[in-house]
């Protein structure tokens, strides 16, 4: 039922969490309990359009910007960030996948 789609969801949100803060200069906006399996993030250095755009071509669909709430990251003062969902349907090989592609895009902008 829903208890088992919320504990898959939260697999891959903490796969993808735990995954992300090994690239350097990973940051993670938003890390509350029970929140939905969603991931905000930025990379120093790397605007978040620039990212969002790499990964686009390489097939990962991310959304990059404000995601209509430009006084909150004006209060982080972020230009942005890179927003990856997570659902009943994707997998944790798909977690990896999208993972990989972040590093690969990083590597490529740094």
């Amino acid at each position: 039922g829903l208890d088992n789609i919320f504990q898959h969801e939260e697999r891959l949100l903490q796969q993808a969490t735990k995954k992300l803060q090994e690239i350097e200069g990973m940051r993670i906006i938003g890390q509350a309990p029970d929140k939905a399996a969603v991931v905000s993030f930025l990379v120093n250095g790397i605007h978040p359009y620039d990212l969002g755009m790499l990964l686009d071509q390489m097939g990962i669909a991310v959304r990059t910007g404000h995601h209509c709430a430009e006084p909150l990251m004006d209060f982080y003062g972020i230009p942005g960030t890179v927003r990856a969902s997570f659902a009943l349907y994707n997998t944790l090989e798909e977690v990896d996948i999208f993972v990989d592609a972040v590093k690969k895009a990083v590597g490529m902008l740094r």
